[in-house]
């Protein structure tokens, strides 16, 4: 019974293969606050399903190690599946569900569930803000798909800058808690698992890049839209800001 309530955490914090369930689920919802919804509630509620399942000092060490192994292969699984993203809310879910996975080795080993909740925010916080600024931009331009308009800097200069300062909170940029969440997993591992975990941010690195490409560069070839609202941006930023500062709380060691 606790390694079923285990297992079924996994579909909610995605681990591999089971986290084709999550972003199944996320795929599925018809409307992008429902969507954003998911994004902040099924790894908290995973979570809360680890308390009652097998706890981590049960697990013997080529069992921990097996977890670790398959924690890391899933993140660089989804974090290099969404290199080859153009949709918004699809590359967010896939670098969502890659930035999850180090939940898994936190939990490994030995970090409380309280804790994890905390971390697993730091994640799902910004997706759940791409994923509503991906519906932004559906409905001004048809689509969340980056690439055919070109340059939206120009039409839509809030909504951008919004989509850029989220894609940066959300991918271990330094200063934002994600990279301190990263780094603090990481030391708890073994040296010869360092390098593999922390292979994530190259990857994600190369993801940012080519998102930014489509995003910011080129000429707008699209039809005059509204831009986000100025009061939209700025919770936007009020939400950042928070972020922001708990990653800096974090860098002193509490995350």
């Amino acid at each position: 019974m606790l390694a079923a309530i285990t297992v079924f955490a996994a579909f909610l914090v995605p681990l591999f293969p089971l986290s084709w369930v999550f972003n199944r689920l996320l795929d599925s919802l018809p409307m992008t606050t429902a969507r954003a919804l998911a994004v902040l509630a099924l790894p908290q509620l995973g979570l809360l399903l680890l308390q009652y399942g097998v706890a981590p000092w049960a697990l013997t060490d080529p069992q921990r190690r097996a977890l670790v192994a398959l924690a890391i292969f899933t993140a660089l699984f989804y974090a290099f599946r969404a290199l080859s993203a153009r949709d918004l809310f699809i590359w967010t879910r896939l670098n969502l569900s890659a930035g999850l996975a180090v939940i898994w080795i936190a939990w490994a080993m030995g970090t409380a569930i309280p804790v994890l909740q905390i971390l697993a925010l730091t994640w799902s916080v910004p997706a759940a803000l791409l994923t509503l600024l991906s519906g932004a931009l559906a409905a001004r331009l048809g689509g969340s798909y980056l690439g055919l308009m070109g340059n939206l800097v120009e039409p839509l200069p809030r909504l951008t800058a919004s989509i850029v300062l989220t894609v940066l909170a959300l991918l271990a940029t330094p200063v934002f808690p994600s990279f301190f969440v990263l780094f603090g997993t990481a030391m708890q591992l073994p040296l010869s698992w360092i390098l593999p975990l922390l292979l994530l941010l190259p990857l994600w690195g190369w993801s940012c890049g080519r998102l930014f490409q489509d995003l910011l560069f080129g000429a707008y070839r699209g039809e005059a839209v509204e831009d986000l609202s100025l009061l939209s941006s700025l919770m936007v930023f009020l939400v950042l800001s928070g972020l922001l500062v708990l990653g800096l709380y974090g860098s002193g060691g509490v995350l």
